[in-house]
């Protein structure tokens, strides 16, 4: 390796860190945990029905995570029971490719992964939701512009498994499929 790709090298590096220090992780932490919220909140309404009618219990409880740049935070579990079977929603973090958060539905047997989307996408992105730097040349020298994505309105959906990932609408229906299918073991 030549001392002048090594520089190259090294600037490329500077611009990732550079990159990495401008994103707020203390705000995509919080998106995070408001849409955990939500997730739970339209869980318990999904499976209300069952619960009233005790075939469904739900209980709360709390785990820790940690995650480059954010550190070790608390997060919400939900853990939902149908007689002796049992399934949970475990968050996953925020540093995912193409979505700014995950949560896996863990069964017995199987996962069903649900991502924060944007509620008009069908399949991952490969973009930042906070901020994307455009690098852009002249004839004279390199300029870095920091331009803002567009604010997008994030929901949760199904994410089917690899390798052609798409996102499923999150609804009641959809929701109880998954349940069913972590649950039939």
């Amino acid at each position: 390796m030549s001392k002048s790709s090594f520089k190259d090298f090294v600037e490329k590096e500077k611009s990732v860190d550079s990159r990495i220090k401008s994103i707020d992780w203390e705000e995509r932490k919080n998106l995070y945990l408001d849409r955990l919220m939500t997730l739970f909140r339209d869980v318990k309404i999904f499976l209300r029905q069952f619960t009233k009618s005790n075939d469904i219990q739900i209980k709360k409880g709390k785990i820790r995570i940690k995650e480059d740049y954010i550190g070790e935070y608390e997060v919400p579990v939900l853990r939902i029971q149908l007689y002796e079977k049992h399934a949970t929603l475990v968050p996953v973090g925020t540093l995912m490719i193409g979505t700014p958060g995950c949560v896996d539905l863990v069964g017995e047997i199987e996962t069903i992964r649900f991502a924060l989307a944007d509620k008009d996408e069908d399949h991952p992105q490969s973009r930042t939701a906070f901020s994307l730097i455009w690098l852009e040349e002249d004839d004279k020298n390199e300029e870095i512009r920091t331009q803002e994505c567009r604010k997008c309105e994030y929901v949760w959906k199904i994410m089917t498994d690899p390798p052609y990932i798409r996102y499923l609408e999150l609804n009641e229906d959809s929701f109880l499929s998954a349940l069913q299918k972590v649950l039939d073991a």
